[in-house]
């Protein structure tokens, strides 16, 4: 018998997450012959094998199961105790924060978020990350502070704010050859070429409404993301339904027009998005406060 501590219950908590020994130590930086042998321990101190592979996939015990929820629980008061710092000072901290965003809000949020830094909270780092398929896994495990974008896969433990709602615009270049005017017909729709953005979910809100009117739009070019599509509006023929925050910072910079579209696409929310296990933690609320001062309607 010996003492568990908790790198032997960080691991297994990873293992229990991703099913799988090489992306639980690929998590933990470690390597597979150690997270091996602290598996071993683990089913020796519980006389429980705790995880058995089946098909390509770890999948725990019953006795691993009923363990889950405890071992969360301690990680997560571990962690509060890690992060508590009641004195937390913006202005001489020098914590980095670990916000994960969608490629619409590196654009839009974080040039306006990392002045305001630069001024009232000058050692403030930042690191920004990705919304992707493990961002409510990194959340859960402390690894992101914050989220900003659209998350429909959090589920319970998460709260969230609402910064504004947002509507979709459309969008061309000051030069188009055709489009003159203030206001796109549903004949100009169909008839342009369309940058369509594979991004957050807008691409399925937009073509969903579509299909509804029987509308298929010609497509020139599909997108990953939203970063290159001001390059390409901008120097082609073709236009791009995009939001409406996003329209607004491209039409700053000039070259650009905008026009309401002819369909009536569904409004979103703009939110961010954060743990329960931060959320009485000092500088996260700070962190929190700052965002929706900044950019909240």
């Amino acid at each position: 018998m010996f003492d568990l501590d908790t790198r032997l219950l960080k691991i297994f908590f990873e293992i229990y997450q991703y099913k799988s020994i090489s992306k639980a130590a690929e998590q933990l930086e470690i390597g597979q012959p150690t997270l091996s042998i602290a598996l071993n321990k683990l089913r020796a101190h519980f006389h429980d094998p705790l995880f058995v592979r089946i098909g390509n996939k770890m999948q725990p015990t019953e006795l691993a199961q009923q363990l889950y929820p405890m071992i969360v629980e301690i990680l997560n008061r571990l962690k509060l105790v890690e992060n508590y710092n009641i004195d937390f000072d913006p202005q001489t901290s020098a914590y980095q924060f670990r916000i994960s965003m969608t490629d619409i809000s590196h654009l839009v949020f974080l040039p306006r978020l990392i002045n305001y830094l630069r001024q009232h909270a000058p050692s403030i780092r930042l690191e920004i990350l990705p919304i992707d398929s493990q961002t409510a896994l990194m959340m859960s495990n402390g690894d992101i502070d914050l989220a900003i974008g659209f998350l429909p896969q959090l589920e319970a433990g998460f709260y969230q704010q609402t910064f504004f709602q947002q509507h979709y615009t459309c969008i061309a270049s000051q030069q188009h050859p055709r489009l003159t005017g203030t206001h796109l017909s549903s004949e100009d729709f169909c008839q342009e070429l369309h940058v369509d953005i594979l991004a957050t979910g807008g691409h399925f809100v937009v073509e969903h409404e579509l299909q509804k009117h029987g509308v298929n739009r010609n497509i020139l070019v599909r997108l990953p993301s939203y970063l290159g599509v001001g390059l390409i509006v901008r120097d082609t023929d073709a236009i791009a339904t995009i939001p409406n925050y996003l329209a607004q910072v491209l039409m700053s910079q000039g070259g650009f027009k905008s026009f309401d579209p002819p369909y009536q696409f569904p409004q979103f929310s703009v939110k961010q998005h954060w743990h329960s296990r931060v959320h009485q933690t000092p500088s996260n609320q700070w962190l929190r406060q700052v965002c929706f001062k900044l950019f909240s309607s």
